[in-house]
């Protein structure tokens, strides 16, 4: 089951896939356990579990991945660990992100 909404599918795609490979990161999509959500006031967290997600800390940042939907810009950071997956997405605008932001039409890119 997938938990997360399709333009986060993107952005875990252009994230993860240089470090996990492609194979995994569409396995994590289809078949992760969803572990939590949780939305900061800047921002929110999706969580997910998956065998195939390593035990050590990886932190990945780089491409720059920016989502925009309307006035709002957010980044998106993805931290693996113990085998779980969190994806993070940040205001990186002046606009916080509202916590309707997973539910709008968000453009993706990487820069």
């Amino acid at each position: 089951m997938n938990h997360f909404k399709p333009f986060e599918e993107d952005v875990l795609r252009l994230l993860a896939t240089p470090v996990l490979g492609a194979n995994t990161v569409t396995a994590i999509l289809k078949e992760s356990e969803f572990v939590s959500y949780e939305y900061s006031g800047a921002g929110y967290f999706v969580t997910v579990r998956h065998p195939t997600l390593p035990l050590t800390r990886t932190v990945i940042s780089q491409p720059t991945v920016i989502g925009q939907s309307d006035e709002a810009q957010g980044g998106f950071l993805v931290f693996i660990e113990n085998g779980e997956l969190m994806l993070e997405c940040y205001t990186a605008g002046t606009v916080e992100i509202p916590e309707s932001f997973r539910e709008q039409h968000v453009h993706v890119a990487a820069t």
